[in-house]
This record gives structure tokens, C-alpha cells and sequence, in this order.
């Protein structure tokens, strides 16, 4: 039985898909529990390696959250042929949605061509019958997505072309990171930099001309209200899919406001 699509099934139904970065299969099941429909896997800055991921994959289908794995890259340093190969093993340990940090086009253009490959999980379930290769290769192609995560100036010079590519479905702006190379180069991200919402009204018109779905997140807000209000503008701006930043900052976030109030209660201070 094919596993639940929370995510796109919320955003097909014109919801607001709603996810956060979660590290570990206990934090999956309390997310799914919570009543969130995707969850962000990062193998850019952690420690997970593939069989990781794949576990996290199993642990989001036998929660009925949609897993969405980020690829291990570096946009800044230039063109890298290798995520090509390393897309080809996320999709053959399971990975349906794929975000790629990417330096221009043509790491997307060549990543949307070997989205159509058939190998899933094919070395222990054989996905065929004889007769099903060709409706079966469509089906995967068709249920495979390849989000651009921009966050590099290649990524922005390249920007109008990568949301012209044919086959592409979906498209992230990473608010963090874009912001400070927006800002030439600044050492602090700018949630509110008005050419970030610029490029983000730009993406949300040619998006809906185009049936993109568009994500986003919230960079980091540093009480509850705030990122709450940034999850708001970015639900009005247009954007289909949101991250909430990761299980582990909202729990700093939280605990910012929290323990200074106990210990004061407690007369700690």
C-alpha cells in the first residue's frame, strides 16, 4: 500500500502545508501526532547519513507524515556533478520529495531528468510485472519532486530560468541564507528585506501561471508571537508549504520564554 501524501494532499485541497526539521523518529511521531503534514530530514548540516534517512523515510510513512529530505550540498562553491549520484541512492532508499541547495541550473535541470529514473527501493521491492514498465516508470516520474532550495547567488542569477524548467513542480525559498546574499553578503539574515519579498512576489505570479508549488521558511524568529506572524505572511505572500524552522528551535524558543519565568517563580534568579 502506497504510503500517505499529507503534504502535497493538504496543498492540492488549497491549504497551507505545514512542516519543521526533526532529526530523530521519536520527534517524527510527535510531530505527526500534532497534526503536522511534513517533515524536513537535513543531511546538509547533520550527521545523517543514508541509512539515517532511510529510517527517518519509515519512520514518517508508519507515522503518515510526508518526509522531505534535504541532499547534502554546498551552493556556494560552485557547480557539483556528484548530486546527481547522490540523488539517484535517495531515491533508491525511498526519498519522494528531494530539496537541492544548488549553485544554478544546471544542477536542477539535471536533477529533474534523473527524477524520471525507475529505481525505488527496487533492490528489495521489485516495483514490476512484466508488463508495466513504461505506466509504472511514468507513475514514479510522476510522483518524484525536485525542489530548488535557493540560497546562492548562482541559484539567483538563474532564478527565472530554473522556474521555466518544463518538468519542474515545486520551488523553496530559503529566507535565512537568501536574505544575506540579498543583502550583499550580510552576516545577519533580514526576514523583512523588502528585495527578498520582491523576488518572492516575482516567484508567486509566474508560480501560479505555472502551477508551481512554492515553499518558504520562517528563518529564525526568536519568540513564539513572532514566528507565528511570520508563518501568517507567508501564507498571505502565496506560498503552498512553510517550515516552521526545526522541532529543536521552537524548543529553545520556547524555553527562552519559559525557564526565566520559572526561575524567577522559583526565586532563582
Amino acid at each position: 500500500m502506497k504510503p500517505k501524501n499529507l503534504l502535497m494532499e493538504t496543498m492540492q485541497s488549497g491549504r497551507t502545508a505545514l512542516g519543521v526539521w526533526a532529526n530523530d523518529p521519536e520527534t517524527v511521531e510527535l510531530c505527526a501526532h500534532l497534526g503536522l503534514d511534513w517533515i524536513m530530514i537535513d543531511m546538509m548540516f547533520t550527521g545523517m547519513d543514508f541509512r539515517d534517512v532511510q529510517n527517518m523515510i519509515r519512520a514518517c510513512e508508519g507515522s503518515g507524515i510526508t518526509p522531505v529530505v534535504r541532499m547534502h550540498t554546498n551552493p556556494w562553491h560552485g557547480y557539483d556533478a556528484r548530486i546527481g549520484v547522490d540523488l539517484s541512492r535517495l531515491q533508491g532508499i525511498g526519498a519522494e520529495y528531494v530539496l537541492i541547495s544548488h549553485s544554478g541550473l544546471r544542477e536542477i535541470a539535471e536533477a529533474l531528468e534523473i527524477a524520471k529514473d525507475w529505481h525505488r527501493r527496487a533492490l528489495w521491492v521489485h516495483p514490476f510485472s512484466g508488463s508495466e514498465w513504461a505506466a509504472r516508470t511514468d507513475e514514479m516520474a510522476a510522483s518524484t519532486y525536485i525542489i530548488p532550495h535557493m540560497e546562492s547567488q548562482g541559484a539567483i542569477d538563474d532564478f527565472d530560468d530554473i522556474l521555466d524548467l518544463p518538468d519542474l513542480k515545486m520551488f523553496f525559498f530559503a529566507m535565512t541564507d537568501l536574505s544575506k546574499v540579498l543583502g550583499g553578503n550580510a552576516k545577519k539574515p533580514n526576514f523583512d528585506a523588502p528585495e527578498l519579498w520582491r523576488m518572492v512576489d516575482k516567484a508567486v505570479r509566474k508560480a501560479r501561471e505555472r502551477d508551481i508549488m512554492l515553499g518558504a521558511n520562517t528563518s529564525y524568529a526568536y519568540t513564539l508571537d513572532e514566528m507565528r506572524q511570520r508563518v501568517k505572511r507567508l501564507h498571505d505572500a502565496g506560498f503552498n508549504f512553510i517550515m516552521i524552522q526545526g522541532a529543536q528551535f521552537l524548543l529553545q524558543v520556547a524555553m527562552m520564554e519559559f525557564l526565566p519565568r520559572v526561575r524567577a517563580d522559583l526565586g532563582l534568579d
